[in-house]
């Protein structure tokens, strides 16, 4: 008997994180625009995607762990 797996993707936080990226980053231009300061929506875009980015790392890390136990 073969076993199939079902992978289910979550897109619900790629595309949560699209709108706040998309967002934020349109409101830092209008302010740069406006002020011509770079304020505090940048840093708080870049601390946000690094957090993504770890959060998927983490979380594949984690799938290919589970594969490798479930080769065992």
């Amino acid at each position: 008997m073969t076993r199939t797996k079902h992978v289910s993707k979550d897109w619900s936080s790629t595309i949560g994180f699209l709108f706040y990226s998309g967002a934020l980053f349109i409101w830092s231009i209008y302010d740069f625009i406006v002020t011509d300061k770079i304020g505090w929506q940048m840093p708080i875009l870049f601390i946000g995607l690094a957090i993504y980015l770890w959060s998927k790392v983490f979380k594949y890390q984690k799938s290919v762990k589970a594969s490798l136990t479930d080769r065992r």
